[in-house]
């Protein structure tokens, strides 16, 4: 049978009540056009999604606080493989990845090894404590901001824990600040693994030991005091990443020393044209953010302003914003380009649709007019059957 492609869009539905689960369409390669072939697995919410290390397969995150129904035990991976004739997912493997609200996977380049970050949530409970002099207290505790590391079977599906990294909170004069960890993506030379974290407004770098399969922290910096640092897009052969924050339209640059995994501040830039706009900036900020297959182009998504950002990527690395163009919908949060680098993509969730965009030789977008609708489109993903 000959490959086919489909693309799985994961619904993102954290409220109760709100249609959970992965919509499946077929990719017209002649066009870039989306055919809808059905929606399933509605008890996952689509935290993220990793193309697997096998044809036909996907690795999905249940991003929820107890993914198999029972009380307590984290969120999930589930390992998903789609049928070459139809697409009809089939449920080979879901694991447990201990702590709540999984939010991205990443896979080490040798595809032995995965990075789950969590998100988890401000949620705590309180327990009395018996002191040594027979005196009570309370205490208070919070969800594990947790990085886990899963070793990665032969047959593509995740195997053991082999560690876990414990990222603390912190308290600050308004309140304590819990570590939400929100995107892992490895360096270019894929020794190191870069994690943001919304919580603690902190970028960690962390060495992969792939001999004793530990996570080893080489580096953590600050950033912007309450920007919430969201997602890291590395650049495909500079040990470059594009860092995006959720609550400031700003885009930051920084440099991996691969010798040491040390974190330098390369630059920043602005996501919007309209300055007056960037600087009284109010509401959920950048999302997404995906490379051209050749590097010379960034896109990011601006959910709040509902625009979609162009920039062009200069021979050093440095950024520079060639264009925003409206997104086609409401509230965009994920963005795809086509394999042939024709089309992007873009998720608006709150409209309920995709939007499909060319992509000129300059890099800049044209919107083709096209929508599709998709239930809660929060992510995409590729996948290619054989």
């Amino acid at each position: 049978m000959s490959e086919r492609l489909f693309m799985i869009v994961g619904s993102f539905a954290m409220k109760a009540g709100m249609d959970k689960g992965i919509s499946v369409f077929r990719v017209e390669k002649e066009n870039g056009g989306l055919v809808f072939l059905g929606h399933f697995l509605k008890d996952v919410n689509a935290g993220q999604q990793c193309p697997g290390n096998l044809p036909g397969m996907d690795y999905i995150t249940n991003e929820c606080r107890d993914g198999s129904g029972r009380r307590g035990g984290g969120g999930e991976i589930l390992t998903v493989r789609f049928s070459a004739g139809d697409g009809t997912p089939e449920v080979v493997s879901r694991v447990s990845t201990l702590a709540p609200q999984p939010s991205y996977i990443c896979l080490d380049k040798t595809g032995k090894f995965a990075v789950v970050p969590h998100h988890v949530s401000d949620n705590y409970v309180t327990r009395i404590v018996k002191n040594g002099d027979n005196s009570f207290q309370a205490v208070t505790e919070y969800d594990d901001g947790a990085l886990v590391l899963f070793r990665m079977e032969k047959d593509g599906m995740p195997g053991d824990i082999c560690d876990v990294y414990l990222c603390p909170g912190e308290q600050r004069e308004d309140g304590y600040h819990e570590a939400h960890l929100h995107s892992a993506v490895m360096s270019p030379s894929g020794k190191y693994c870069i994690v943001c974290d919304k919580g603690t407004d902190r970028v960690y770098s962390f060495r992969l030991d792939h001999e004793a399969g530990k996570l080893l922290l080489a580096d953590c910096m600050q950033a912007i005091p309450g920007s919430a640092p969201r997602y890291s897009a590395v650049h495909p052969d500079k040990p470059l990443f594009y860092q995006n924050h959720e609550r400031l339209p700003l885009l930051n640059v920084l440099r991996c020393d691969e010798k040491t995994g040390r974190l330098v501040w390369a630059g920043s830039v602005s996501l919007l044209e309209d300055a007056e706009m960037a600087e009284n900036w109010s509401g959920e900020g950048p999302a997404d953010l995906v490379f051209s297959e050749n590097g010379k182009y960034l896109y990011a998504s601006v959910r709040t302003a509902n625009l979609i950002v162009v920039l062009r990527i200069e021979e050093d690395g440095t950024p520079i914003l060639i264009q925003n163009i409206n997104c086609g919908g409401k509230n965009p949060r994920g963005l795809c380009i086509s394999l042939d680098g024709r089309f992007l993509y873009s998720a608006n969730r709150d409209s309920g649709n995709i939007a499909r965009f060319w992509i000129d030789d300059d890099g800049k977008l044209h919107d083709s007019g096209v929508r599709t609708e998709a239930n809660l489109p929060g992510n995409m993903k590729f996948v290619q059957t054989c």
